[in-house]
């Protein structure tokens, strides 16, 4: 019971140490011109040394990622439709970093000043192999992560037997131990642009409105998508493995915002009503001024009838 304590706590402080510097983030900003996504992403991991490269694809350089993306989002609602595509990567050895961002159009309805957002579109999947620079970073889980993955999981069957360079093998997925068949299949599924977590229902999340900015910000936190352990022991000598990734989710609108299940409700005046509202107020006041200096010097003028005539 010892040794399994002393492995379980090895893990939590390894994955404290390979944890991202910042936290991974999902951030939609709903306007009457536009709903626009960015992804801020990043995976840590040291169970592969990824390659060092920095570069990026979008809608127009050729891939086939404005098809996979449109496919992913039509897989949760037909209506929606990915624009202006971009993804910039950074790999240094066992980090990804990798932002995205999109339009998303076909998910919303003006009428008058109030506009709604559909935001049943949030968790979609995208499962293809995208490309950059033939660095595969959605399918890192099948591509890279997995074989090591296996190769520990086929060594565990030998562990005890005379000759056998490793001693120990122990997987952990979201702290809990599990045995080697899942943790292959785990990681090998892991897919980084993998939305499907994220609840839609945006009137479960938590809402704050900031007088300062005038914004009505929505928030949500799903859990952790890849949170993968490994305890490789030989001898005297014991090897961690982690591999960490996951993000946080928030929708931003300007004004007082309210949401009704996965609808967003939220006034987009152009300001011209206001204006109206003003100038019938300002000339109200005036009318009134005036209505009270006539009934001034009506009285007034009475005063001095009744008292040249008393």
């Amino acid at each position: 019971m010892r040794h399994v304590a002393i492995l379980i706590l090895a893990i939590f402080l390894v994955s404290s140490i390979y944890a991202p510097a910042s936290a991974s983030t999902v951030t939609v900003t709903v306007t009457a011109q536009q709903v626009h996504a960015d992804f801020a992403l990043s995976l840590t991991q040291n169970v592969t040394a990824l390659p060092i490269m920095t570069t990026g694809v979008n809608s127009s350089s050729g891939s086939n990622i404005s098809a996979a993306f449109t496919q992913a989002l039509r897989n949760v609602d037909v209506s929606a439709s990915p624009s202006d595509l971009e993804v910039a990567l950074t790999s240094v050895k066992g980090t990804l970093n990798m932002t995205c961002s999109m339009n998303v159009g076909g998910i919303t309805k003006q009428n008058g000043d109030i506009l709604t957002a559909n935001m049943t579109w949030l968790p979609f999947d995208v499962t293809s192999d995208l490309r950059a620079q033939n660095f595969s970073f959605n399918t890192i889980g099948r591509k890279y992560l997995r074989a090591v993955v296996a190769f520990y999981a086929n060594a565990s069957r030998y562990v005890g037997l005379p000759n056998a360079t490793i001693t120990g093998v122990s997987f952990f997925v979201n702290g809990t131990s599990v045995g080697p068949p899942a943790a292959e299949n785990y990681v090998g599924n892991f897919t980084a642009l993998n939305f499907n977590t994220i609840n839609p229902d945006v009137g479960q999340w938590n809402r704050t409105y900031t007088v300062n900015n005038d914004t009505t910000t929505w928030r949500y936190f799903p859990p952790q998508l890849l949170d993968l352990g490994m305890l490789i022991q030989r001898k005297n000598v014991t090897t961690d493995y982690v591999a960490s990734y996951g993000y946080d989710v928030s929708i931003s609108v300007s004004g007082v915002g309210r949401a009704q299940g996965v609808t967003l409700i939220v006034s987009v005046g152009s300001g011209e009503t206001e204006w109206v509202m003003a100038a019938i107020t300002v000339l109200a006041v005036i009318s009134a001024i005036g209505l009270q200096m006539s009934i001034r010097n009506r009285s007034k003028k009475l005063v001095r009838f009744q008292k040249k005539y008393s």
